[in-house]
């Protein structure tokens, strides 16, 4: 695992800025488009199936409105035959005895009479009466039955006991009475005498076409593969007559279908939950269950163009996610590239900056910063190189001192001798004085000096310029224990030493006053102290020290000196203010370079 991270990181690492802001940017925008696009296709989805399925439902109920209105007809008849009074006194007077001829034939007419008047209407196939007794009479017609014929059926016995007093069937549904014709549906119903009306004088039968029925079925528009299913309270009917099916849902739906069920509704059935669909409702009066059965993709087909325009959508905002990525990735990396091109100019030397910076975000931070860097280290360099040629004039001044020192020394030496010989003890010491100074400050050409060696050359400076003072100037010394052979560069003391003498103590009134000479260390730092009692220098008197080009070693100098050998953080600084006396420290490193 830690391999195939380690790969993938290679991979990412090596992948160059404008790729992986692209990537970012489009897995940032696409992934929630997608996402949102795909549940957003599933709630309008879910919305369509369900709006569909009420749709189909509302269809199916006013179907049912259409097949109830159909078979109103039935009910009316036998609603006219209960209140008829010619039918009432037939079906009495052959219950309780035989009839003569002439009411054989009176009766005979006027049933035919009766039932002539609605055989052909309103889908009325044939109207039959079933009546008790008098079997002559009741053999005379094919529409007269005896009440026999019905107790055949077991499915009438409800009828006949009384536990009901209608009953709706289809043909198929018929296994005994011979009169009845295939595609029927049958409405029976009991006759009660209008004198007596707990005595049921017989029963009437309206034999319907069914028809008209599976063509309200059949006006149904389903899409292709659905099925129309119509179950009767005992079995399934109207596989033959409806024109809707082939789906092979309807047996999962009867395998699934519930003992109790709502009277209408829409549910979802089979192995897989919302697969199948079945919208249903049961017909009044019929007490048949009519389901239009289709599967999910039926319901959902109005939301394929959903799905189409999501796609589309998704694919534009794609598109244009993609070419936003590519434009504002150069945008960045075009700034990056030129940046990187700077660089790349400065490592061989060439510090150019961009001027032309537009607004404050990281980029223009980041570039506004190389700026800054490259002109600072084009100012170093120029330092660097204007201490150096400081540093090889120095030296070229020191070679030019060190010119036959040997003879100077022997001069002086000469000098001190004929001073002692005259008595002149005063020139003896002076030339003396001249004479260690200028050993110690040539240092046989070497740069770097004791710091014992460098306090003593400064103490010999103070006793040539007391000569001249009359010994007005106090010079003392304190060097920390265990500094004294500590090497350092030369020449740092005797500068600031002249410069307290001629900025201090000489414009003070009596050319009097003191300076005191501390070496001590702090961590790892040497730090010389040059302390005087004069008159004090104005913080643009101390600018100018810094600033003034004087000839030989000057502040200036000494300051520059510092820097090169131990570093920026080293160098002389001034603490001084009129009439304050002025501290001048020099800040040296106790190991380094040196």
């Amino acid at each position: 695992m830690r391999k195939l991270i380690n790969k993938l990181s290679g991979v990412y690492y090596s992948i160059n800025l404008r790729t992986k802001l692209v990537i970012s940017y489009l897995i940032l925008i696409i992934i929630p488009v997608m996402v949102l696009v795909y549940f957003s296709y599933i709630t309008i989805h879910k919305s369509v199936v369900e709006q569909t399925g009420k749709a189909y439902l509302e269809t199916l109920k006013q179907a049912e409105k259409n097949i109830a209105f159909g078979i109103e007809t039935a009910y009316n008849i036998a609603d006219l035959t209960q209140s008829n009074y010619d039918i009432q006194l037939i079906l009495r007077t052959v219950s309780e005895r035989a009839l003569t001829s002439g009411e054989v034939i009176d009766f005979f007419n006027l049933l035919n009479k009766n039932v002539s008047n609605y055989v052909g209407k309103s889908n009325v196939l044939k109207v039959s009466y079933f009546m008790k007794g008098n079997p002559a009479f009741v053999s005379a017609s094919p529409n007269f039955l005896g009440i026999d014929q019905l107790q055949l059926e077991a499915g009438l016995q409800p009828l006949l006991d009384g536990t009901i007093k209608e009953k709706w069937f289809y043909a198929s549904e018929v296994e005994h009475l011979s009169i009845v014709q295939g595609d029927e549906v049958l409405f029976i119903k009991e006759i009660k005498d209008i004198n007596r009306f707990q005595h049921v004088l017989g029963y009437v039968m309206v034999e319907l076409d069914a028809k008209s029925i599976w063509n309200i079925l059949n006006d149904i528009r389903l899409p292709d593969g659905a099925e129309t299913l119509v179950m009767s309270p005992s079995k399934r009917i109207g596989m033959a007559q409806l024109m809707a099916g082939g789906s092979g849902t309807s047996d999962l739906f009867l395998e699934s279908l519930p003992d109790e069920e709502d009277e209408e509704g829409i549910i979802s059935f089979g192995p897989a939950e919302r697969t199948n669909y079945a919208v249903y409702s049961k017909t009044k009066g019929l007490d048949w269950q009519i389901a239009l059965l289709m599967t999910e993709k039926h319901l959902g087909m109005n939301s394929r163009w959903i799905q189409n325009f999501m796609l589309a959508l998704a694919g534009v905002v794609s598109v244009i996610a993609i070419i936003t990525a590519f434009i504002i990735s150069g945008s960045i990396t075009k700034r990056l590239k030129k940046l990187i091109k700077l660089i790349k100019h400065a490592e061989k030397g060439n510090f150019e900056t961009e001027d032309n910076i537009r607004g404050n975000d990281e980029y223009a931070r980041l570039q506004r910063s190389f700026n800054k860097m490259s002109t600072r280290i084009k100012a170093l360099i120029e330092e660097v190189y204007q201490a150096q040629i400081s540093k090889q004039e120095s030296e070229m001044k020191l070679l030019y001192a060190q010119i036959n020192p040997h003879f100077v020394y022997n001069t002086l030496d000469i000098i001190q001798w004929s001073a002692l010989r005259i008595e002149a003890k005063e020139i003896a010491e002076l030339t003396e004085s001249l004479a260690k100074f200028l050993r110690l400050s040539l240092n046989e050409g070497k740069e770097h000096i004791s710091v014992a060696e460098e306090v003593m050359e400064v103490s010999k400076y103070m006793q040539i310029i007391n000569y001249r003072y009359r010994g007005t100037i106090q010079f003392m010394t304190d060097v920390e224990e265990g500094l004294d052979e500590m090497i350092m560069i030369k020449m740092i003391l005797q500068p600031l030493v002249e410069n307290a003498v001629i900025h201090g103590i000489r414009p003070k009134k009596g050319k009097a006053g003191t300076i005191v000479v501390r070496a001590y260390r702090e961590e790892a730092y040497l730090y010389l102290e040059v302390i005087d009692d004069g008159v004090g220098m104005t913080a643009e008197r101390l600018q100018q020290l810094f600033e003034t080009e004087t000839r030989g070693y000057g502040v200036k100098n000494v300051h520059q000196r510092i820097q090169v050998y131990y570093g920026e953080e080293c160098g002389l600084q001034f603490y001084s203010g009129p009439g304050l006396g002025c501290r001048a420290v020099a800040k040296l490193k106790t190991s380094g370079s040196v």
